[in-house]
């Protein structure tokens, strides 16, 4: 069962770098507790299956010309029939030109664009600029436009809007209008158009700029075959908060700050109902009314990473790392932030900064006025025009600045408080830890509430990781730069384990550190069904290592407003998965398994603690929900224990347990790169960690297919080569 759960948004030439930043932080506000955003490239769009796991496109500002030259012909074609078999485009400013039959920009200036458009969504003209003045290398054009919103246009609830006024102003820098019937003496065109917001009668003609346009639209939904476009001239997802002062050298470009920032709470509710129009799944907080307390980023900063020894066993072993990591500290007392002593260690490019907690009865292990002098939150987006051929920035940035993070070292009677650790109990993690009978794994436990990504942290700053000890667990409640395999984001909602485990492993033939992706997997799944009568859990594995569960839509009381989750049809979708770092010195790798586990929220699919729920209901038992300390210790201690076989006996005397979890048994799948041919699912090869599959048209030939070479779209049986 296919549950849609990307974003994508084009990161191709042309792209304004900072409508595609802009944009992307504030998908992320209003998405990320179901989706993915992920930004893609032509080379993306023509080579991989993105089809069946997109829910939404998204064109942003900058430059149609360069997404003619690489779109069209294939890319534009399969674009095309995803939203008419009901996918979901969203074209903002040059986005809403080319999602359009025809482009008309500037005609009559040298900056005249004017030409025909493949995509066609909305089948007649968007001409432009809708206001004069437009400056590719400045905002001398930008401005707070008036657009006058039609509330009952958007199909959603009447409450959303609260008590917003009509009247809005937006964000806009040369966008155009869309030029409906109604606009024209003679339609021409059958149009399936619905206008969303339409401008001031301050619009003026490209073609006669003494010529006023009244009721121009500048937002409008376009019905494609099942799918939906929504195509803006105007710029919904720039927050006031976003623009850089500096960059407007025009007194009435200072005033447009001013103006949008008085209205970013109904600029938000407008955004949000564009989504909820398209059938995107929003998240509410991002709609709340904020106008004047200065919250305006639903994007979380990064907070302290805590670390303690957690199954240590003697105050020796404990004290030399202690001693170690403040040892390492290259700038010491030459800075005094907010009254502390600062001890820096410099490494990669980060500034990671020391601290030993405090102790007493106190729960604010660091002082709020050092935390905010050290984390402060990143300002605006570089300023930089659009992407060249490269990909890369054409325009001015900003010079580059280091990452801080706060690493407080801790003691077990030095621990934060659930106050300043909401999300994670770490006294609660430490006592299940110790509950169990493992050492090594999970001997130290760092903890953030939020940070950029578990396995990034530890991979970035090698000076840190040759510092911790073998088995170090860093997790988080919320990345905010989550990793999955190729492109791919991890999707981390509140409620989803997210954890990093560093191991050394040695070179041993007959314990292959290719296995070892297999071994974390399989051990996540059993430390679960380990326990007394949760063995019937429907917990599955996906080759070579995502775990899924099952999920059945009818049972689904989310309140989801998606038409993709309406089937009602049970089937296994992903609830976790593995992504592993490695590097490899003096006879010895140095792993990091990056792992992602739902087992408390509900989105985007489903979870451990929801399948409980419905297994209790299926089968009339009284199993508990897991917490998510529990869940850490149960999955560390069941990884030590299978490794410790592992190391001794090799992969091979756990290819039955692997089989029992896993959903490929006989499975019939098509081989993208072998014409489709078909073969079944044979088994795996515990040395090399290939899929071997028989060939059902020579019975006497079998392929052995690469775990990190090939892509698994399971839904559809189809193995195709990664080309990324």
């Amino acid at each position: 069962m296919a549950i849609p759960l990307n974003v994508l948004v084009y990161s191709g030439p042309g792209v304004s770098i900072n409508s595609h930043s802009f944009i992307i932080r504030t998908l992320r506000q209003f998405l990320s507790h179901r989706y993915a955003i992920i930004p893609v490239d032509p080379d993306t769009l023509r080579n991989q299956p993105w089809e069946t796991k997109a829910a939404l496109f998204v064109m942003p500002g900058g430059r149609d010309l360069p997404y003619t030259v690489d779109l069209n012909g294939e890319i534009n074609s399969r674009i095309k029939n995803w939203v008419q078999t009901g996918g979901k485009y969203l074209g903002i400013c040059s986005g809403g030109y080319y999602g359009s039959a025809r482009c008309e920009f500037e005609p009559g200036t040298p900056l005249a664009i004017i030409g025909d458009r493949e995509l066609a969504f909305f089948k007649g003209t968007c001409l432009g600029t809708a206001y004069p003045g437009y400056d590719y290398k400045s905002e001398a054009g930008a401005r707070a436009a008036e657009v006058t919103v039609d509330k009952s246009a958007f199909n959603v609830s009447e409450s959303l809007w609260r008590s917003d006024p009509a009247n809005v102003r937006i964000y806009y820098n040369g966008g155009g209008y869309f030029v409906t019937n109604d606009l024209l003496e003679s339609p021409t065109v059958d149009q399936d158009v619905k206008v969303l917001a339409r401008y001031a009668p301050d619009v003026t003609d490209p073609y006669n700029r003494l010529q006023k346009v009244s009721n121009a639209p500048a937002m409008i939904s376009c019905s494609v075959g099942r799918g939906i476009a929504v195509l803006t001239g105007i710029h919904p997802e720039y927050a006031w908060n976003y623009l850089a002062a500096s960059s407007f050298t025009y007194p009435h470009n200072r005033q447009t700050v001013d103006l949008l920032r008085s209205h970013d709470a109904y600029r938000r509710r407008l955004f949000g109902a564009m989504l909820m129009h398209m059938k995107i799944d929003v998240d509410r907080d991002a709609l709340e009314d904020d106008i004047g307390n200065g919250n305006h980023s639903r994007i979380p900063v990064k907070t302290p990473t805590f670390i303690v020894p957690a199954r240590v066993s003697g105050v020796a072993a404990a004290a030399t790392t202690m001693y170690a990591l403040n040892n390492a500290a290259t700038i010491k007392g030459d800075a005094n932030v907010a009254g502390i002593s600062d001890m820096i260690l410099r490494d990669g490019n980060d500034d990671i900064h020391i601290v030993n907690a405090a102790t007493g009865n106190t729960e604010r292990r660091v002082p709020y006025k050092y935390e905010r002098t050290v984390l402060k939150p990143t300002g605006p987006a570089p300023v930089a025009l659009w992407l060249d051929k490269s990909g890369s920035a054409n325009g001015n940035n900003n010079e580059e600045t280091r990452d801080q993070t706060i690493l407080v070292l801790c003691t077990q009677d030095s621990l934060p408080g659930t106050k300043e650790t909401s999300r994670f109990d770490m006294n609660l993690a430490l006592k299940y830890m110790n509950e169990t009978s493992a050492h090594t794994i999970g001997s130290w436990l760092m903890y953030s509430e939020v940070t950029g990504s578990t396995q990034t942290f530890l991979e970035k700053n090698s000076k840190l990781q040759a510092l911790l000890p073998n088995g170090t667990v860093n997790v988080a409640a919320a990345q905010v730069a989550g990793r999955g395999r190729g492109r791919n984001v991890w999707i981390s909602p509140v409620g989803c384990l997210l954890f990093t485990t560093l191991l050394r492993h040695p070179n041993l033939r007959q314990a292959p550190v290719v296995m070892l992706q297999y071994l974390y997997s399989l051990a996540a799944i059993e430390a679960i069904k380990g326990q007394s009568g949760y063995e019937g859990l429907p917990l599955r594995l996906k080759w070579p290592n995502d775990v899924y569960a099952l999920y059945d839509a009818s049972s689904d009381s989310s309140g989801d407003s998606s038409d993709d989750l309406d089937s009602g049809e049970p089937g296994f979708v992903k609830i976790g998965g593995l992504l592993v770092g490695s590097s490899y010195k003096n006879n010895e790798f140095t792993l990091l398994f990056g792992f992602g586990l739902s087992v408390a929220n509900p989105l985007p699919t489903t979870s451990i603690n929801k399948v409980i729920r419905d297994y209790n209901l299926k089968t009339g038992s009284r199993l508990s929900a897991l917490s998510m300390e529990k869940a850490l210790a149960l999955i560390t201690a069941k990884f030590e224990e299978l490794y410790r076989q592992f190391l001794v006996h090799g992969f091979e005397p756990l290819l039955k347990s692997y089989y029992r979890n896993w959903l490929h048994t006989d499975q019939i799948v098509m081989l993208a790169d072998k014409g489709y041919e078909k073969a079944k699912v044979i088994g795996l090869c515990p040395n090399e960690g290939l899929l071997q599959v028989r060939s059902l048209l020579n019975p006497n030939v079998i392929y052995s297919l690469q775990p990190d070479g090939n892509s698994f779209d399971m839904m559809k049986g189809l193995i195709s080569r990664k080309t990324n």
